[in-house]
């Protein structure tokens, strides 16, 4: 028989034979197979240690999903490893992988993927840090963009979804209701931006993906991302992360020196699309999980829709926690200019009818969730500070924090290499290197305290220990 005919004569005796089979075995049968499709699948997200990335890995591992992350990082984060280590299907962790560095992502892609990986490509300069270097913005969101594609086509990956951003929209934008068909309908509308053009030239290489290599592309136009995490990136909509942390460092109830008044950058009565992490998860996984047929959109892009607010609204907010809340307005020349260029709010209809998705989290429900989250923080940190700075004072010098160190935390064994006292010294150093930017010997409760948000001495400690035992 040719292959046509093998085919075909397969094709009727599957037939045949399902045809003797009945309902039960068929529904058994049915959902073996799914299982068995199921199995096959995974997930590799690229850029996955960034705030988006950790919470997908660990929203696809809860759903069942085999999650592959890779990031630039050499040592990944121990919540990341947690994040894709949770579910029935633990996935791994890939270490020191530049999206600009084709041999590492073609190593990645032979190794972890192949035509059952789905791949989120999520490494991308934000914003404000694409206008501060465009050069290297390029490099990483475009450059990378077609070298993760062109790895995808050497194994066979068909399924590449992006996150796009509302900087992808320019002053030819509507300021309302702003849809991602809007965008594939106006190629050459002028984004304003380095960032938007950026965003753009990768839609364009997922579009040529698609012709070129029969590619399943889909595109997610996100807005500014809200959540209680302790670290974000430098971009626009960030300045509502900022201002919910500033605000539980202007009251005193911790017994600790209080911070300034936030500095708001851009006009507090201009109005922004914003989205709470979760009901960004759930947007995220629908538009992945979608069977093709279900997209009807162009270009398989769809706006993630959230909830829109002024400044002046934020503030108002946060002063049903923090009634003292204090700011001052100074404008920053990019932040502004974005945030007056971009749509006030995003258009629901289409995520609903082709993804089933509508957002859940408002303003009130964020602004709570997020303070309390920065105030539990700030308390354990609180605890840390206090119990080094043992004259109260709210300033730390080398010796507080050498005798807390040598009191908690210094312990266990040594080795000829690193005695007790060397291992010390390592420690004291880096600790003072971080935390002493200034070089005066002096450690105040606001610096330790932006320091704490994503380090801990506890951490560094272990980190000298664990390589002074590597050592030779």
């Amino acid at each position: 028989l040719s292959h046509g005919g093998g085919v075909r004569a397969l094709s009727s005796d599957l037939s045949e034979m399902l045809k003797e089979m009945s309902n039960q075995d068929l529904d058994m049968r049915f959902e073996a197979i799914k299982a068995e499709k199921k199995r096959r699948e995974a997930t590799l997200i690229i850029g996955a240690a960034g705030a988006v990335g950790k919470r997908l890995c660990h929203a696809l591992s809860q759903r069942g999903h085999r999650v592959i992350a890779s990031d630039r990082m050499e040592n990944i984060p121990g919540t990341l490893k947690d994040a894709v280590s949770d579910g029935e299907r633990p996935g791994v962790c890939v270490g020191g992988i530049d999206v600009t560095d084709s041999e590492a992502l073609r190593a990645l892609f032979h190794e972890h993927a192949d035509e059952n990986t789905t791949v989120w490509n999520l490494a991308a300069p934000l914003s404000v840090e694409t206008a501060m270097d465009p050069t290297v913005a390029e490099a990483i969101t475009v450059g990378g963009m077609e070298k993760v594609l062109s790895a995808m086509s050497e194994v066979g990956a068909k399924r590449i979804c992006f996150t796009d951003s509302i900087g992808s929209f320019g002053a030819e934008a509507p300021r309302e209701n702003a849809t991602a068909k809007w965008l594939t309908e106006n190629p050459q509308q002028d984004p304003g931006s380095d960032y938007g053009r950026q965003k753009r030239g990768c839609r364009e290489l997922m579009d040529q993906f698609r012709r070129e290599h029969g590619g399943d592309p889909r595109f997610a136009v996100l807005p500014g991302v809200l959540h209680s995490n302790p670290v974000w990136g430098n971009g626009t909509t960030e300045y509502a992360l900022d201002a919910l942390l500033a605000a539980p460092h202007q009251e005193t109830k911790l017994g600790l020196p209080t911070g300034e008044a936030y500095v708001c950058p851009i006009d507090p009565d201009i109005a922004m699309p914003m989205v709470f992490v979760d009901d960004l998860m759930r947007g995220l996984i629908a538009l992945q999980e979608a069977e093709p047929h279900e997209l009807t959109e162009p270009e398989n892009g769809y706006c993630i829709p959230g909830l829109s607010f002024t400044p002046n609204e934020l503030f108002a907010e946060i002063r049903k926690h923090h009634p003292g809340f204090g700011f001052r307005v100074e404008l920053d020349e990019n932040m502004n200019k974005f945030a007056n260029l971009w749509p006030e709010t995003l258009n629901s209809s289409e995520p609903l009818r082709d993804l089933g998705y509508a957002p859940e989290v408002g303003l009130s429900e964020m602004v709570s969730f997020v303070l309390q989250a920065h105030e539990d923080r700030n308390s354990y940190t609180a605890e840390a500070f206090k119990a080094m700075d043992k004259d109260g004072d709210g300033i730390l010098t080398l010796k507080d924090i050498e005798g807390h160190v040598r009191k908690r935390l210094v312990r266990g064994r040594t080795t000829s290499y690193n005695t007790g006292q060397g291992a010390m010294d390592l420690v004291m150093n880096q600790l003072m290197s971080e935390l002493d930017t200034n070089k005066d010997g002096l450690i105040s409760w606001g610096t330790f305290s932006e320091w704490y948000r994503n380090n801990s001495v506890e951490q560094v400690v272990k980190r000298i220990q664990a390589s002074s035992l590597s050592a030779p």
